[in-house]
């Protein structure tokens, strides 16, 4: 049987899920990997980044802080 041809996408994807501590579930869930890999490429690409950071509700780099 033939190896099947490694895309970029597939490059990314491993990638990403090494990145992300998913390397036991890339070697037994891959196709979950890959669909949870392509939905959060899809979401990403949904919401617009507003050209002023000041406009953005809740900056990527902080979350709000806890009310007493």
């Amino acid at each position: 049987m033939a190896a099947q041809p490694v895309t970029p996408q597939d490059e990314q994807a491993a990638v990403l899920a090494r990145a992300a501590g998913l390397d036991r579930a890339w070697a037994g869930h891959r196709a979950d990997v890959e669909e949870a890999v392509a939905v959060a490429a899809r979401l990403r690409t949904g919401f617009a980044r507003p050209a002023d950071p000041a406009v953005e509700p809740t900056p990527a780099h902080r979350a709000p802080a806890a009310r007493p």
